[in-house]
């Protein structure tokens, strides 16, 4: 009976394992892109979210565009890449203090509520996109109408096209199973 139980319980755990790693590899998730009152960027080392959302700037999905953070050491997330993508400095929000996807929805949610801001288009890496909107959803708890917009790389390849995919794979398996354990109140898991 105990070794029938035991076989039973590591048989759960097997099945548990390939669900996870089967879920893990789908990074698809994406919304159609709304009218809101703001496009807020998520920070990153790729391009293409800012490029991302420029384009649904001059869309006119909305009238301003929020950087978090916003960081002229890094061009990807500089006031100087969104002028060179034809995003007017004043249509620019600057947020300077986030240093992880939690803390990106944590002080985004507050600027909103304190500009009065309703909706967001939330801008993020294809690869990201899962544990951004885990975060964002979990923080908002519903105050505020949010969409989820996935960038390509600034080469427009999918997560899974890129040289590094792998590394790319094994960094948001750790972090997601991090964020949904609610490691991140703990520990601020910096991005990259």
């Amino acid at each position: 009976m105990k070794l029938r139980l035991l076989v039973i319980g590591l048989c759960i755990l097997l099945l548990l394992f390939v669900t996870a790693i089967i879920e893990s590899f789908d990074h698809s998730m994406t919304e159609a892109p709304v009218p809101a009152d703001v496009i807020i960027m998520l920070g990153g080392d790729d391009r293409g979210r800012l490029e991302k959302a420029a384009e649904l700037y001059h869309a006119g999905f909305a009238e301003q565009v929020m950087i978090s953070p916003i960081n002229s050491e890094y061009y990807s997330q500089s006031m100087e890449f969104a002028i060179a993508l034809g995003i007017p400095e004043d249509a620019v929000i600057e947020e300077t203090e986030a240093t992880s996807t939690y803390t990106n929805a944590v002080l985004t949610l507050e600027m909103m509520e304190e500009l009065n801001f309703e909706s967001a288009l939330v801008v993020t890496s294809d690869f990201h996109m899962k544990r951004s909107m885990l975060s964002f959803e979990r923080v908002n708890a519903g105050r505020f109408e949010l969409t989820y917009v996935a960038a390509l790389s600034e080469n427009g390849e999918k997560w899974h096209e890129r040289s590094y995919a792998r590394l790319l794979w094994a960094k948001e398996f750790y972090k997601i199973w991090g964020y949904r354990l609610g490691l991140y109140k703990v520990l601020d898991l910096p991005d990259d």
